[in-house]
């Protein structure tokens, strides 16, 4: 209670791999790791919606690809994007690798992700091993690949090694795109990590900042895609957002603005 204002703690537990608690104020509902920032935070008259701006900004994807088929989403955490994809894209897969049971349970008791839609597929494990594991063992390609991998320590360090990352653009369709939230305000780490990106889709990494938040999201793709093409959205993305609510016009605008033989300099 202290911690979180006028919140109301209705759920706290710990284990081995730290503290989870849920905290509701209001029409809100947060998953914390035992410190006040959000790990996670869903409406609860509307759980499908995306209420953290950070959440919004990595559905930047679709801007990329509006009509996925598979999605891979690496970091469960309270299953708002999770929910969003099987709200919107009713006959899309979507495969969870989490590495925290607790959250899981949580996530399943606490914020309405289903146990029981046969197009969601939850796995326990490492985020970096599974990915792996896809691309060595498998067949398997998304359309989105979707990582959110963050404990109360922050980003989980097996997610930002040049690996991760080749692999990532290993397991993506050809017309797949990588959505990933960084903390931006560790410019070190942040640089390296874009660097590593970069070096994985050969120079076809994208930022989209995340209003007044620290975070930062990373969109890459195996494809290319011009000034042009992306000027040519304007006339889709009113409709796109009239439909998700996530700000795609805002996402949009910043892609544009940006010019990509910059965006390789400032991370070369």
């Amino acid at each position: 209670m202290r911690l979180y204002g006028d919140g109301m703690v209705v759920h706290q537990s710990q284990t081995d791999e730290g503290v989870i608690e849920v905290v509701d104020t209001g029409d809100s509902r947060s998953m914390h790791f035992g410190t006040f920032p959000r790990q996670s935070s869903m409406r609860i008259s509307m759980p499908h919606a995306l209420e953290l701006s950070y959440t919004q900004a990595m559905m930047g994807c679709l801007l990329l690809n509006p009509t996925p088929r598979r999605a891979l989403v690496v970091g469960l955490g309270g299953g708002s994007v999770v929910k969003f994809l099987l709200h919107h894209f009713p006959d899309c897969q979507v495969d969870v690798i989490e590495y925290r049971q607790d959250v899981i349970d949580v996530a399943q008791s606490y914020f309405g992700v289903p146990t029981d839609n046969p197009n969601l597929n939850i796995q326990l494990g490492d985020g970096y091993l599974h990915v792996s594991r896809c691309f060595y063992d498998t067949d398997l390609s998304y359309d989105l690949l979707l990582v959110d991998a963050y404990d109360h320590n922050g980003m989980a360090a097996s997610v930002g090694v040049q690996a991760f990352f080749d692999a990532c653009a290993g397991i993506m369709t050809a017309n797949g795109v990588l959505s990933i939230n960084l903390w931006g305000s560790e410019r070190a780490n942040f640089n390296t990590t874009m660097q590593r990106i970069n070096q994985s889709f050969d120079n076809r990494a994208m930022i989209l900042p995340v209003e007044n938040k620290g975070n930062v999201i990373a969109l890459a793709t195996n494809f290319d895609i011009s000034h042009a093409q992306l000027k040519q959205l304007r006339s889709k993305v009113d409709d796109w957002e009239m439909r998700y609510q996530v700000n795609l016009p805002k996402a949009l605008q910043n892609l544009i603005r940006q010019n990509r033989n910059f965006i390789s300099r400032l991370f070369a």
